[in-house]
């Protein structure tokens, strides 16, 4: 029971480290318009953007995916899914959807 338990724990721990590192880096994503700005997630919890005057926030896991909480009041939402990463970004009221793509470090 205790090497269950153990394999588990170790697998969970592994899988949580590793969508964590994934989300690190400078991201290319896109406007409502299809205006392209970038988004920083570095590795101390906090994010920058070059959107309009520029944004800081804070971000979170939520489920191996990315959540970013900023200064404005917007949220975005980073996933990977069956058309690659993609972004939910909300504002009040408002939402879209975009893609995104990672650049290389």
């Amino acid at each position: 029971m205790n090497k269950i338990y153990i394999f588990f724990i170790t697998i969970f721990l592994f899988k949580t480290a590793f969508s964590k590192n994934i989300w690190i880096g400078e991201w290319v994503a896109l406007d409502k318009w299809q205006s392209e700005f970038s988004i920083i997630v570095h590795k101390d919890g906090n994010a920058i953007s070059n959107y309009g005057d520029g944004d800081e926030g804070k971000w979170s896991l939520v489920d191996g995916n990315l959540e970013i909480r900023w200064e404005s009041g917007k949220s975005d939402y980073f996933f990977n899914g069956v058309m690659g990463y993609q972004r939910i970004s909300r504002f009040r009221e408002n939402s879209y959807t975009s893609g995104l793509k990672k650049l290389p470090n």
